[in-house]
């Protein structure tokens, strides 16, 4: 963690989005790739795992996961022909956002008080 957040100003400066989920989230490349595909528009489980280059039960899998996190929704789709299938969107990135805001101010509540403190009382 150290190695990011002595890197954050130079890769928020360089556009490197990927870089800041993955520190400020703690998501994988993945997850962050699967999240900016799903954004503008919806996404079939078989749609995620062409994209990301990887078997249908870990596309399964990484979008479960990123569900829990509150990064993707499903919503269920009717078929012209009958039935119904999962399509997996982006949360829109205001919420992201939000929550990015928040996690900076954690990160600078915790820096604040690393700084004040003294480090010799720290235990080893």
């Amino acid at each position: 963690m150290h190695k990011c957040l002595i890197n954050l100003p130079d890769t928020l400066l360089n556009g490197g989005k990927c870089d800041i989920f993955e520190c400020l989230f703690g998501l994988k490349p993945l997850h962050v790739k699967i999240y900016f595909y799903t954004l503008k528009q919806g996404k079939t489980i078989k749609d995620i795992a062409t994209h990301v280059n990887r078997e249908r039960t870990t596309a399964v899998r990484l979008v479960q996961n990123m569900i829990e996190q509150g990064l993707i929704r499903k919503k269920p789709e009717q078929l012209a022909y009958g039935g119904t299938r999962n399509v997996y969107t982006g949360v829109p990135q205001k919420i992201i956002k939000n929550r990015l805001r928040v996690v900076v101010k954690e990160v600078e509540t915790a820096m604040e008080k690393l700084i004040k403190q003294d480090w010799q009382l720290i235990p080893d």
